[in-house]
């Protein structure tokens, strides 16, 4: 292909598909520098994948939500970013999106590399404690939400020029809980980066407003859309992703690859691209964190600011560590025994604190810019064969690659990775070790032979002590075909002392109260079911060792360390199929349980059909 300016050219997203093709085309024929191919594992590929996506969401796939920084924010089952919304009482639409994207910009440039030992302990009620990019998300919504990122008193749920300008590394510092005993990584640089925002975000007028504002680009792109008949306006993706490159190109750091002058960005040179030509044509862009950025915003555009997308399909699968992983450890990928040697090698001389041996890079060689460029290329295979074995390709539910993205590849390379290298989860956690070790073996179990209907894990993959589960409705039951989250949180001594348990969603259950957009709690005692108002899920076996105070139960029927997970979510599945309505704590349910079977049988479906979204 003819290209008159190729540094503008490397900075567009139709450059970042057509590049990393050529290094797909090389894999066809396995003329890789680095890397073997075999494609006789991708179909293994396809089913964990579609096995991930069918466990969580099947059959109602059309409500996988697109991949972005919305879901970090609501970790642990919290719908963190709605309450807020909520809470914003007169506030119109456009406004509402542009807070949104304020906040969604700042979070996404903090979401760099944490590190292994830094957590978030969320204030308040909520009380949980997180890492990795789940915790800068939380964390970075408390920054926002203390104004700290707003120079307006009138509107503390802001981020503007002049705040950012001025901010300090000691107010981000206290923000993100950085200390000598919780270190986050990079913190100086992060404060720096939000400091040349407010800089970028004062120069671009065009785009941020007056007020240096992330969310003004709401205004900038209404007036560049095209009306719809429905009363949308219809606005390219390639136009939200001139803002970013251009707008927010002051912000990047100086010394990555220049052409002619030009800083490309997330772009290196890697040696399978052709050689023979230019100096430009060695080299593959990627725009990761940008791409991120771009898939993080357009969704709160387009749920508050009366806009819809032209282009989508623009993006591409993002060249990071969990989605190229799920290649290497599906064994599609293979390092060549030279380079598996070398970054051995490299493992030794850094002097790494592993648990287990495993080769190691940096960043910009070119091992890394081959196996990032195969993830883009293996990604887009990925898609239409995922939907093929789903049975919705060519259907009006078949996913998108940002689905694809948020419910299969970047969670399957978390998942595998789990599974095969589970010691390098927790190395934080390095002082519990009992706990972990432990939580480790229960995690393994799970993965490997859980039984039908519930799932497990951590959220975060550096904090143990965190889970997600998903109970699956008991068959012949009206629960059967709901899908029921919940979170476990466990003690520092576990398992000497039991989990707390809390679902997430919706139920009606005569030990269930019916309580819409908060927690519900289900406790069984005995087999007797009593439900409290904090949300909480205990079951006897969740009971402190040792005799009851109130003498309802012995010490054999309470918790001791030789229960597990497994047997918790049992017995909560056992209490979906067996409601006690002698000491029920919904009394409408325990009516229509008593006096209408059937129409109990209504309720509860009907309950089970909104959980899913039908």
């Amino acid at each position: 292909m003819t290209v008159t300016d190729p540094a503008s050219y490397l900075r567009t997203l139709p450059a970042v598909r057509e590049r990393t093709r050529l290094v797909m085309d090389k894999a066809k024929v396995n003329q890789l520098t680095n890397f073997d191919i075999e494609f006789t594992k991708f179909d293994e590929t396809v089913e964990f994948v579609a096995s991930i996506i069918q466990r969580d969401f099947a059959p109602n796939y059309s409500k996988i939500p697109p991949h972005g920084r919305w879901q970090h924010f609501d970790v642990g089952g919290v719908s963190r970013i709605q309450r807020l919304v909520d809470s914003w009482s007169g506030i119109d639409d456009a406004e509402i999106a542009k807070r949104l994207v304020d906040l969604f910009l700042v979070s996404v440039l903090l979401d760099a590399g944490a590190g292994n030992k830094w957590v978030f302990s969320e204030p308040g009620n909520m009380a949980g404690v997180y890492g990795r990019s789940e915790g800068l998300a939380v964390a970075s919504l408390y920054l926002f939400m203390d104004g700290l990122l707003s120079s307006n008193p009138s509107n503390p749920y802001q981020v503007d020029s002049t705040a950012l300008k001025s901010i300090t590394v000691d107010t981000v510092s206290k923000a993100l809980q950085h200390s000598s005993g919780n270190p986050l990584a990079g913190m100086e640089g992060r404060a720096e980066l939000l400091q040349r925002l407010g800089y970028a975000l004062e120069k671009e007028v065009k785009y941020f407003g007056p007020d240096g504002r992330p969310g003004y680009i709401l205004e900038y792109l209404l007036e560049t859309s095209t009306p719809s008949a429905d009363g949308k306006h219809t606005v390219s993706v390639a136009t939200v992703w001139d803002v970013i490159m251009t707008g927010l190109n002051p912000i990047w750091p100086k010394g990555r690859t220049a052409l002619n002058g030009v800083s490309l960005g997330d772009a290196w040179s890697c040696s399978s691209m052709p050689q023979d030509g230019e100096e430009w044509e060695t080299i593959v862009p990627f725009h990761k964190l940008s791409q991120w950025l771009c898939y993080s915003i357009l969704v709160p555009l387009e749920l508050y600011g009366n806009i819809k997308y032209a282009g989508k399909e623009l993006q591409t699968g993002l060249p990071e560590y969990r989605n190229g992983g799920l290649f290497v450890d599906t064994g599609v990928l293979i390092l060549k025994p030279e380079i598996y040697k070398q970054g051995i090698t490299n493992n030794s001389t850094m002097g790494l604190e592993t648990q287990e041996v495993v080769p190691v890079f940096q960043a910009d060689e070119d091992v890394i810019v081959e196996w990032r460029a195969l993830t883009v290329g293996l990604l887009d295979l990925l898609l239409p064969a995922v939907n093929e074995r789903l049975g919705i390709a060519g259907t009006k539910d078949q996913l998108i690659l940002a689905q694809l993205l948020e419910a299969g590849s970047w969670k399957g390379g978390r998942e595998i990775a789990a599974k095969k290298r589970p010691e390098r989860m927790v190395s934080q956690n390095s002082r519990n070790n009992t706990a972990v070790r432990r939580l480790m073996t229960e995690y393994k179990q799970l993965i490997s032979e859980a039984p039908d209907g519930i799932s497990a894990g951590p959220i975060d993959e550096d904090n143990f002590f965190e889970w997600e589960c998903l109970i699956q409705g008991p068959e012949d039951t009206p629960f059967e075909g709901g899908v029921f989250p919940a979170t476990l949180t466990f003690p520092k001594d576990y398992p000497l002392s039991p989990p707390a348990m809390k679902f997430t969603c919706d139920m009606f259950h005569p030990n269930g109260k019916n309580i819409w957009t908060s927690v519900v709690e289900y406790v069984v005692l005995n087999w007797i079911n009593v439900v409290y108002k904090d949300g909480t899920v205990c079951i006897s076996i969740l009971h402190a060792p040792g005799d009851d105070p109130n003498m309802y139960e012995s010490a054999s029927e309470r918790w001791s360390p030789i229960q597990s997970v497994e047997k918790i979510l049992i017995s909560v599945m056992s209490m979906l199929a067996e409601p006690n309505d002698e000491s029920g704590a919904n009394i409408d349910a325990c009516k229509v349980w008593r006096n209408d079977r059937a129409e109990y049988n209504r309720m509860v479906k009907a309950n089970v059909r909104k959980t899913l979204g039908l």
